[in-house]
């Protein structure tokens, strides 16, 4: 059970609050800038600052990649607000110990203690090689 007290869960949750609205704020402008781009190109006209259309879906595709990672710290903020439900925020979900406070400053949803974060990077950066 996290060894957080309440004081300190509805600071982590203000900050996560904060995101979540920053985060929804970044969406909404990547995908109307994606839109505009998209209709320029439908039209035939070219950006302003581009003459390739291939940089252009380049770009188009960095803004893609940009928008999933936003909508995965979005999910993050949700299963984060459910561990606070459940009474397990602040548990690492790996060998449930203590999640520090200082690292949950830095990375409120983070759902691993630091140890268990470098183990689970480290087994995945193994099997991406």
């Amino acid at each position: 059970m996290s060894r957080l007290d309440q004081q300190k869960i509805d600071h982590l949750s203000g900050l996560m609050d904060e995101r979540w609205v920053r985060e929804f704020s970044e969406i909404r402008s990547l995908l109307a800038d994606l839109g505009e781009e998209r209709q320029r190109v439908a039209l035939g006209e070219r950006a302003a600052d581009s003459s390739d259309e291939a940089l252009l879906d380049t770009l188009s595709a960095v803004d893609e990649a940009l928008i999933r990672q936003n909508l995965q710290d979005v999910r993050d903020i949700v299963a984060a607000r459910r561990r606070i439900a459940a009474g397990t925020y602040g548990d690492c979900t790996d060998c449930g110990g203590e999640i520090a406070y200082e690292r949950l400053l830095a990375y409120p949803t983070a759902k691993r203690c630091i140890d268990c974060q470098r183990e689970h990077e480290r087994r995945k950066a193994g099997g991406a090689a």
